[in-house]
């Protein structure tokens, strides 16, 4: 009977989705880092043989005896880096690798081969994409920069590693049209800024362009509400308007202002006068209001002229003088 009481740290595992968050696909060509995270989990929980045993004689001996002294244990541990695999690839995948009374190691190895096999297809295929790839089919700056990483990761793990100088040139040369100043700026430097330094300045690049579209965008507003006419003022039939240059205590208001000089003989009129709107006239309809120092436009300068009556028509004395 099998002895299922030993503990191991990878018999504590529940969900190994938790650890390794990648679920590899032949579509998204995300071997390199599913294989990573892989490794990494596997050394952590000390089943690392399982998938990649060792080669050199010493420690191979070691792990060959390890094995065979408590095989029911082993066993375990191996369907345990068998079910890790199964649960982090796609259904296209586990039906291509999968198969009755495997080992850890030799479904790896199948895995592999999945993405290692026909490598010259592969590049050309992950050349076009990394070629193509532009930032309009992205949301961000970090999303179309951690693309073309990826591209990058891929086309080295098959054989087709592409340089950080012309990792930065793709960077900007996917960029829009809203960036052109920035693209010309970095292409008259003489030497280009590493990958991450240029992914930094872009997103400044980017963040201060949001910042003068917003402040943009705040100013034209204002600009609409301060457009609105202030409405036209309308003054009662009750003010009186003097047009001339003296001071209206009929209850008008004074407009004008200035000093008419005639060059003649004195006219002197008496009698009545209606609504005058000559300069110094008084337009007003009050009682009892006098003009003083007005001009009007005849050439008179009014001195002491006195309004009396209704309706806004001056009668009594108006002298006129020089």
């Amino acid at each position: 009977m099998t002895d299922t009481s030993k503990f191991h740290f990878a018999l504590a595992v529940t969900n190994v989705k938790t650890l390794i968050p990648i679920t590899l696909d032949l579509e998204n060509g995300k071997f390199h880092s599913w294989a990573t995270l892989f490794k990494v989990q596997a050394n952590i929980h000390s089943v690392l043989e399982h998938i990649q045993p060792p080669t050199e004689e010493t420690a191979a001996k070691a792990y060959q005896a390890s094995k065979e002294a408590d095989l029911p244990l082993w066993t375990r541990l191996d369907n345990v880096v068998l079910q890790w695999i199964y649960a982090t690839v796609s259904t296209e995948i586990l039906d291509t690798i999968l198969v009755q009374d495997d080992v850890a190691e030799k479904a790896c190895k199948r895995v592999e081969s999945l993405f290692h096999d026909n490598k010259n297809t592969r590049a050309v295929y992950l050349e076009t994409k990394f070629t193509t790839t532009v930032m309009a089919d992205f949301s961000s700056i970090t999303a179309y920069s951690n693309r073309l990483q990826s591209l990058a990761t891929q086309l080295a793990n098959v054989g087709a590693p592409v340089s950080e100088n012309r990792l930065v040139l793709r960077l900007l040369a996917g960029l829009p049209e809203a960036y052109r100043y920035f693209v010309t700026n970095m292409q008259q430097k003489k030497r280009l800024p590493g990958f991450v330094e240029m992914v930094s300045r872009l997103k400044m690049e980017d963040n201060t362009n949001k910042e003068w579209a917003a402040r943009d965008s705040g100013g034209a507003a204002l600009l609409l509400v301060d457009d609105d006419p202030t409405p036209p003022q309308h003054h009662p039939h009750g003010n009186n308007n003097n047009h001339g240059g003296g001071r209206n205590h009929g209850g008008g208001r004074n407009h004008g202002g200035g000093r008419n000089i005639y060059r003649g003989k004195k006219p002197s009129y008496r009698g009545r006068s209606n609504n005058n709107h000559h300069r110094g006239g008084n337009h007003g309809g009050g009682g009892g209001g006098s003009s003083h120092g007005g001009s009007n436009s005849s050439g008179y300068n009014n001195h002491n002229g006195s309004s009396r009556g209704r309706g806004g028509h001056n009668v009594g004395d108006i002298t006129n003088s020089i």
